[in-house]
């Protein structure tokens, strides 16, 4: 018995009982994620003032990250970027749990979103058809000297419904945290 306790003793001093934690795949940009349900990439990273033709503009102390991002929806259905579109919803972005979110900053309100600078509405990913969506959140300017600002990438865990009404309908929620995007602001 005390061997047992010994051996016990040391293993415990060793960590051979704590739980081991996943460290995401540190990438660049350009460097591209593939899932199972989605593939990103960051494509352009921006700081501005303002983008007229989306309405959208920084209070003082504060400054726009501009994220533009390739998005490619490897299934076979519609989905929305920040909203739901055939039933399926993909909590991309502006969703609690979301699957992009920014790592080193707290952003102060939901992402605008668009696929050209023109553009009114959320876009969708059609299935197989890479599409450059931008990201526009407004953060402190503080932030910038606070440290590093990454994209942060989770896998889509997918549910559908389990009752005749509702079986066809697909949520995705936060799985792994797979990759960790620098995206070059921050010091």
């Amino acid at each position: 018995m005390g061997i047992l306790l010994v051996a016990g003793a040391v293993l415990t001093a060793t960590g051979a009982f704590t739980t081991a934690v996943h460290e995401p795949d540190r990438l660049a940009r350009g460097d591209e994620v593939r899932l199972s349900t989605y593939a990103v990439s960051v494509r352009d990273v921006e700081l501005t003032d303002a983008v007229e033709e989306q309405h959208v503009e920084a209070d003082p102390g504060e400054t726009l990250l501009l994220v533009t991002v390739r998005l490619e929806n490897l299934t076979d259905r519609v989905v929305g970027v920040g909203t739901t579109a055939d039933r399926t919803t993909s909590r991309l972005v502006n969703a609690t749990q979301a699957l992009l979110v920014l790592s080193g900053v707290d952003d102060l309100e939901s992402a605008r979103i668009w696929n050209d600078v023109t553009s009114v509405r959320s876009p969708l990913l059609q299935p197989h058809v890479p599409a450059d969506i931008t990201l526009a959140w407004r953060i402190p300017s503080a932030a910038l000297d606070d440290g590093e600002i990454a994209l942060d990438v989770y896998d889509a865990d997918v549910h559908t419904g389990q009752i005749i009404l509702s079986s066809d309908v697909v949520v995705w929620t936060r799985g792994e945290h797979v990759a960790r995007i620098d995206l070059g602001v921050g010091r």
